[in-house]
């Protein structure tokens, strides 16, 4: 028997409503309790489980005083069978989007930078002209930006130059400048362009998961010979504004997305350090083996903007 023939005789003895019967029957540790919660016999339940049994060809329950637990082959099991199960519930919520006329779907992840500063007014663009299409975006540091594209958790990622990048194929997608962001009272507020070792001698304000950044604010405060005062470290660029406003410190982020907040209540001075004018490009394994609609939407995102 060649292995596809052996693939097929074994997919014929599964069943996916048993496989979510089994991992019921895992999550209670009782077939009585899992046959009440899956609305079947017990004893329908049981002779399903032997079945599943014969067909993987050994034992995946063991019997002790309080119910069954999987055996280690039933864990192994149990884990595959919610992978399935988690890909059938793809295939359902995917054909029911086609069905109400969504005819792709698009798995998009990208920097907080890009979120908060080029993003929203691209993706608009792009539903307009392409309504069939939904896009799902999660928003990640650029560190879980190139995990989840190298992962093909997401069909695209969108983030700025780094390390973890550099075995992805890239588009250019935008240029963003770094700026220095400060109350309006502060000794460097008059500044309009500023080196970052200028800002050493105060308290700075970070953004958690900024890895970038991060990297190159604590290189040039090495050089310099320096700490760096990082007292708080937030969550989100409209955080990093508002500890600032508070006065909790100083802090570095994108130009376009310190516009786009439109706080007129700090001041921002443009970095002149080399690192802080960043490339932000659009990242995949293989754009030429990308879906269409993921195809669509790279050529889109990469399409010249300045």
């Amino acid at each position: 028997m060649n292995t596809m023939t052996s693939l097929r005789s074994f997919l014929r003895q599964l069943d996916l409503a048993t496989l979510d019967l089994f991992m019921l029957v895992c999550e209670t540790g009782s077939i009585a309790r899992a046959a009440e919660r899956g609305s079947i016999a017990t004893s329908a339940l049981s002779r399903r489980i032997a079945e599943l049994e014969r067909a993987i060809g050994a034992p995946l329950l063991e019997r002790h005083a309080r119910g069954v637990r999987a055996t280690f082959l039933g864990q192994q099991l149990a884990g595959h069978a919610a992978d399935i199960i988690f890909e059938v519930e793809r295939l359902r919520s995917g054909l029911d989007e086609f069905a109400r006329g969504v005819r792709g779907r698009v798995r998009l992840a990208a920097s907080a930078s890009a979120v908060e500063q080029f993003l929203p007014g691209d993706l608009a663009v792009f539903a307009r002209a392409h309504p069939e299409i939904r896009i799902d975006l999660s928003q990640h540091s650029s560190q879980a930006v190139a995990h989840a594209v190298f992962s093909r958790e997401v069909d695209l990622g969108i983030c700025g130059e780094s390390e973890h990048v550099m075995r992805l194929q890239s588009r250019p997608y935008r240029t963003e400048q770094l700026v220095l962001v400060t109350p309006l009272d502060h000794p460097l507020a008059e500044m309009e362009h500023i080196a970052y070792a200028a800002a050493l001698d105060y308290e700075q304000i970070g953004v958690r998961g900024s890895s970038t950044v991060q990297v190159n604010l604590s290189r040039v405060a090495r050089e310099a010979g320096r700490v760096l005062r990082q007292r708080v470290e937030v969550d989100s660029l409209s955080a990093l504004c508002r500890m600032i406003e508070c006065g909790m410190g100083i802090g570095v982020m994108a130009q376009g997305a310190f516009d786009a907040l439109g706080d007129r209540r700090l001041h921002a001075a443009a970095l002149i350090d080399d690192w802080a004018l960043r490339a932000i490009n659009l990242y995949a394994t293989d754009f030429a083996a990308l879906p269409t609609p993921a195809r669509r939407l790279a050529e889109a995102l990469s399409g010249g903007h300045g």
